[in-house]
């Protein structure tokens, strides 16, 4: 009853913290996101049509004034968590007026060229002054309560501060998105904690329970990466920092540590997979990369996995070096993908060859395993996501269909090509292309052949 007891406590414990945790990133995330935005959206808006603006009623025949509320009408549509989207101005006694925004005119809320700002915050007047964006929020006005992205538009040759961009998301929905990030801990600790309330043993009830979490898991698996790396910060402290724990105690704590980090993993790769998606993996390093030393440290890696299956990996025709420009840790990623996949679905006793050769300016790597191979009715689909191959799903229970569209989604960040030959109950060959870091012009090699 006392190792029961102590389990609950640390496992509130370990919720509040994940909860302050996941508050806290959310937020930041959030404040970062709404920054970037109007970054963009200052950046994206023309400053030869901005510099013919007039801000008084003569821009409304102006085709410059009608190509910049355009934009930001398309902004505003596409963009449906932001109310307000619109171009300011600042005239010469430092009042802020309105030059554009995304309302269709004639609304109530549509601000003509002109308008005065009366409620502009000292933030909003400063930032004629400085190139740098910001957040700020909640601020009232007489629209609302809200969190504001704001951006300066620059005229790079000059230096000089045109207008500035502002959006405007509503300051309830920004702070519901962290209440509800923050809220995730504490409902994933629920579980486990009402498991525990009821009796250590797993009754058909608590089967009943493990089920919901998982299936809450797999809806809420894009929203969880936060929490989830906060409670499992949170566990590790406790088990570091926890002396007094028995046997018992610890190995609970353990179990849980095992459970989270294998979530997060497939998390991981979901939501990583999203980021390629979406176009915003700009934050990819870009340095000169040893593709046989990469390659080499996917192959250490995942040797004992191999050996657990009898399983032998055979490197062919390498060369000392092969350098590519890139990212290190998504190039790994990758190979990891592709060899742990080849694993996975060979047979015991199998044999993997990876090989290496070269063309003009360009490094092939390809995968070799015999393996149960993929139906040829499904070939054309493996590569899309969250999509898995019949056999492959019997063969293994576990996954979640995303491993190589988040390997072709890298390698076409790299400029690169995935592809692969296969045939059921034989075995698979996968291949990815590369240019090599010296090739001249660097640019995006055709569509992954399927």
């Amino acid at each position: 009853m006392r190792t029961l007891s102590v389990a609950m406590l640390l496992l509130i414990v370990a919720g509040v913290l994940g909860s302050m945790f996941a508050g806290i990133s959310e937020y930041n995330h959030l404040n970062d996101s709404l920054k970037g935005r109007a970054v963009v959206i200052a950046d994206a808006l023309p400053i030869s049509d901005i510099e013919q603006l007039q801000g008084n009623d003569s821009d409304l025949s102006s085709p410059a004034y009608q190509r910049i509320k355009d934009r930001l009408q398309v902004i505003r549509r596409d963009n449906h968590d932001l109310r307000f989207v619109y171009l300011m101005g600042q005239d010469k006694k430092g009042g802020v007026f309105f030059y554009a925004d995304s309302e269709v005119s004639g609304s109530n809320v549509y601000s003509p060229p002109g308008q005065a700002y009366p409620e502009a915050t000292p933030k909003d007047v400063a930032a004629f002054g400085s190139d740098l964006a910001f957040v700020e929020g909640p601020a009232r006005d007489s629209y609302g309560l809200w969190m504001s992205g704001i951006a300066p538009v620059v005229d790079q040759q000059s230096g000089r501060i045109l207008a500035v961009a502002g959006i405007d998301m509503p300051a309830l929905n920004f702070f519901f998105q962290v209440f509800t990030y923050a809220l995730i801990p504490l409902m994933l600790m629920a579980i486990p904690f009402a498991g525990l309330a009821r009796d250590r043993k797993l009754t058909s009830k608590e089967h009943e329970i493990l089920a919901l979490k998982d299936q809450f898991v797999s809806i809420a698996s894009h929203e969880l990466r936060s929490p989830l790396n906060g409670m499992l910060w949170a566990i590790q402290s406790l088990l570091k920092s926890a002396k007094n724990l028995n046997k018992d105690q610890i190995e609970m704590l353990t179990d849980m540590h095992k459970s989270t980090a294998y979530s997060v993993a497939t998390i991981n790769e979901i939501l990583d997979l999203s980021i390629f998606e979406r176009g915003q993996a700009h934050k990819m390093q870009h340095d000169k990369v040893d593709l046989v030393s990469a390659i080499s440290e996917v192959v250490k890696t995942l040797k004992l996995g191999a050996s657990e299956k009898k399983i032998t990996i055979l490197v062919h025709d390498f060369p000392d070096h092969a350098w590519v420009f890139g990212d290190l840790g998504a190039l790994k990623r990758a190979f990891m993908n592709v060899l742990s996949n080849a694993i996975k679905y060979s047979p015991e006793l199998g044999t993997i060859t990876i090989h290496y050769s070269a063309g003009t300016g360009i490094h092939v790597i390809s995968i070799e395993d015999e393996g149960i191979g993929i139906p040829k009715a499904e070939q054309a689909k493996v590569l899309d996501g969250y999509y898995r191959a019949t056999n492959a799903a019997k063969a293994q229970s576990q996954g979640t269909g995303v491993g190589l569209w988040l390997t072709l989604m890298i390698i076409k960040q790299h400029f690169g090509r995935i592809w692969f030959e296969s045939e059921e109950n034989v075995g698979t060959k996968m291949y990815v292309q590369l240019q090599d870091a010296d090739a001249p012009n660097l640019e995006p090699s055709k569509p992954a052949e399927r």
